[in-house]
């Protein structure tokens, strides 16, 4: 069941005002340079992403496309709307989706969009984890998507010509490229004139870190943790006026940066422990020192972790908010 869709406002209990985010424009004031847990944090982050089927266990797949459907569709869902593509779409479009983890777009695309549009149309996957795209390319053939390839692709960069695409989107992405900026420039070099760019990123620390952080502090044994929102070397892409202004200086017309949040429900102690492995496992390795996890190894904290949930939600399911940006813009044509 996808979560409740709330447009720029968090409900957090149902006799709770809505609290409302407003992305007003503000002075920019750049991010100081990454430290060196951030660094090595960009590090770890990226061997996850090489080897995402042996963090995420022995049922990863299964647990990658359960956590897209909580956690990303959403917010897929509502880029897609703000760039032009949804069920009223009758144009035919070529779209490269960067950094498409399980396929959340491409899916998204093929339940909204008419047949006959798509049969006209081109939709690309990419991204530069193998085991990714074996999954994604078995879910193009299973489930039958029309006209939908998967290439492993580098996003900061990419081969294909100049003015390839009419649109080009990253969905939870920018943020951890090493060179976010190279990214960029190459997402814009390839769209058409009149082209569109669409991407979302978190503007609020992702949900499953204030659970983590009190689990860690709960530890009988001191268990560092920091959690950031950004590993790329480049930008400040949680902050709506950095992108904003972004987009701008390099000439997009129609810039639209809005924030969106919803919530995403977790059915259990053990259901966080399992599909937020991969998250406790990094922070782990990224600012645990050698000899400390090998005093606590992984087995023995993610049983730590999902202990304290149970009795911090006494055994039953809870709802996380996630506060993300979703953001376009269009190449003059």
């Amino acid at each position: 069941m996808l979560p409740r869709l709330l447009r720029s406002s968090i409900h957090l209990k149902r006799q709770t005002p809505p609290i409302t985010i407003t992305a007003t424009r503000q002075p920019y004031h750049p991010k100081t340079q990454p430290n060196m847990a951030e660094t090595k944090g960009a590090r770890e982050l990226q061997k996850l992403f090489q080897n995402i089927q042996g963090a995420a266990g022995d049922s990863w797949e299964e647990t990658l496309l359960d956590s897209a459907r909580r956690v990303s569709a959403p917010l897929a869902i509502r880029m897609l709307d703000q760039i032009g593509l949804n069920k009223d779409t009758a144009a035919a479009f070529r779209i490269l989706d960067n950094g498409c983890g399980v396929g959340v777009v491409a899916s998204e695309l093929q339940s909204m969009i008419k047949p006959e549009v798509l049969q006209q149309s081109s939709i690309l996957c990419g991204d530069f984890s193998e085991p990714i795209v074996g999954l994604v390319q078995k879910r193009i053939e299973e489930e039958g998507w029309i006209n939908t390839e998967m290439r492993q692709i580098d996003a900061q960069n990419i081969d294909f010509d100049a003015a390839s695409f009419t649109h080009v989107t990253m969905n939870i992405g920018f943020h951890v490229v090493p060179d976010s900026e190279a990214a960029l420039n190459e997402a814009l070099r390839i769209l058409k004139p009149g082209g569109t760019l669409g991407f979302t990123t978190w503007h609020r620390t992702p949900g499953w870190a204030p659970d983590l952080q009190a689990a860690f502090k709960s530890f009988p044994f001191e268990a560092p943790l920091a959690v950031t929102l950004q590993t790329s070397k480049w930008g400040d892409w949680a902050d709506v006026n950095w992108v904003r202004e972004t987009l701008e200086d390099r000439g997009l017309q129609d810039v639209k940066v809005e924030v969106l949040a919803h919530l995403g429900r977790v059915d259990s102690a053990e259901h966080f422990t399992t599909h937020f492995a991969m998250m406790t496992n990094w922070t782990m390795n990224s600012c645990w020192s050698e000899e400390l996890r090998k005093e606590h190894p992984a087995e023995e904290v993610h049983g730590l972790v999902r202990d304290f949930l149970e009795n911090k939600y006494e055994g039953k399911g809870w709802d996380m908010t996630w506060v993300s940006i979703i953001a376009s813009g269009r190449v003059p044509a």
